[in-house]
């Protein structure tokens, strides 16, 4: 151990000292003070603060956030309880009920400052975690080949130091702290989309809430839409990397002439005020980022980012909170450090694969003839659209409740095309050649 922490106030030395305390720092500072750990954890943020996201979360998150202890806290925000989830285009439309995933059928989108602040407030109380907002890290501390902590100062004041046996990153896609341990990214998939959102109020609800996704007419543009906490509504758009330089100049016009040009929207949102400025991103690349090394780790989006189109920023931050907090435990069962992250790395990379391979099927069929890549999409989802225990299943996928492994197989979709053709398409055809025989 160096001279410098022996010689530093047993005060600011911890057993683990967690950089970021939104969703995914802030879970893994509640389950690692469960198992009586002293925790210090640190945002350069004072709450409550907007960031950008727009999430929605679902039931296999609301069962994590209930075994964190946070789950009373985020119902008494008293968001609608999201029951319809899909896809709607000209050509098909798969929106239907969340099938029950974690004991719960239904998913929440809430702003990320009321969330983020509800959960935090369960932090605030617990004996074991010191809180620091406003504490910006500049540095980690390194000795003997290991990071042994973190330089900072509060709200711009002197430079402090502050040590513990473990330092983790819980700070995001853009993670300072993975570029000062020299994380490696060993896995990524190039982003062609940019986002652009805000709220509004007065924005008509469908008959049940709801998390839809629209596809509009040129097949160009995406358009998200929650139903949000206190009583807005969340508006996001895609719009493709090569337009994101045009769009950016004006990004309030944007947004507006994305989402008005889908006539179901235009009508739910005639009488709608936008309440909040306009965010976004630019195109950001998914990845797997190396989330362990010799005396810090990674959670989180600082670990592994996937497209937010997905809907899993939530429950991936909320998972690998879990997984940290496993081997956390096996730590104190005398298992070593490089064996416990070992397991901690691969868990959380098969359990993220899937989903990850799947937006990368997009991808794929971008690569062919844009003519045949929409055919074959068209195709497939359609037969989805068509069949409604097929297209539960679908949005089973985003929940937790459809191995998306099993369901994406192309045997699997070969039958559900198969299947489809049985019953709609060739009784359709019968019926046009009997009518054009009579």
């Amino acid at each position: 151990m160096s001279q410098e922490l022996l010689q530093s106030n047993l005060n600011d030395t911890y057993d683990v000292i967690i950089v970021g305390a939104r969703i995914a720092g802030a879970a893994t500072a509640l389950l690692l003070a469960q198992q009586g750990a002293r925790v210090l954890l640190l945002d350069r943020a004072t709450f409550p603060a907007p960031t950008v996201s727009c999430p929605v979360f679902f039931g296999n998150s609301l069962a994590m956030l209930e075994r964190i202890g946070v789950l009373d806290v985020v119902e008494a925000i008293d968001a609608p309880k999201i029951t319809l989830y899909g896809l709607r285009t000209p050509e098909f439309d798969m929106v239907t009920h969340l099938p029950k995933s974690g004991g719960h059928d239904y998913a929440y989108s809430i702003r990320r400052e009321v969330l983020d602040t509800a959960i935090l407030e369960r932090v605030r109380t617990h004996s074991n975690i010191t809180f620091r907002e406003g504490f910006t890290v500049n540095d980690v501390i390194w000795s003997m080949g290991q990071v042994v902590g973190v330089r900072g100062r509060q709200n711009g004041g002197a430079e402090q130091s502050l040590y513990a046996c473990i330092v983790v990153g819980a700070d995001g896609k853009r993670s300072k702290i993975a570029r000062m341990v020299n994380a490696k990214i060993y896995d990524s998939q190039k982003s062609e989309t940019a986002i652009f959102y805000a709220y509004y109020r007065h924005f008509a609800q469908l008959h049940e809430p709801s998390a839809i996704t629209y596809g509009n007419q040129q097949r160009r543009h995406g358009v998200l839409v929650f139903d949000a906490d206190d009583g807005l509504t969340v508006v996001s758009v895609g719009v493709p990397a090569t337009e994101f330089d045009e769009a950016r100049k004006d990004p309030e016009a944007t947004l507006e002439q994305i989402w008005r040009a889908v006539p179901e929207l235009a009508e739910r949102g005639h009488h709608a005020v936008r309440e909040t400025k306009v965010m976004g991103q630019a195109p950001f690349d998914s990845f797997y980022r190396q989330p362990y090394g010799p005396g810090w780790a990674l959670v989180g989006d600082a670990g592994h980012y996937v497209d937010p189109i997905t809907g899993q920023g939530i429950n991936n931050a909320l998972r690998s909170a879990e997984l940290f907090a496993e081997a956390w435990s096996r730590m104190q069962r005398h298992s070593t450090w490089q064996r416990t992250m070992t397991i901690y790395q691969r868990k959380r990379d098969t359990e993220t694969r899937p989903m990850y391979n799947f937006i990368s099927i997009g991808e794929r069929l971008q690569q062919i003839p844009p003519e045949l890549g929409m055919f074959i999409g068209t195709l497939v989802f359609r037969a989805i659209a068509r069949q409604p225990d097929v297209a539960k299943r679908f949005v089973g996928m985003f929940n937790g409740a459809t191995s998306i492994e099993l369901f994406t197989n192309p045997l699997n979709l070969t039958r559900i095309v198969v299947r489809d053709g049985l019953q709609n398409e060739l009784p359709r055809l019968a019926n046009t050649f009997v009518g054009a025989r009579t």
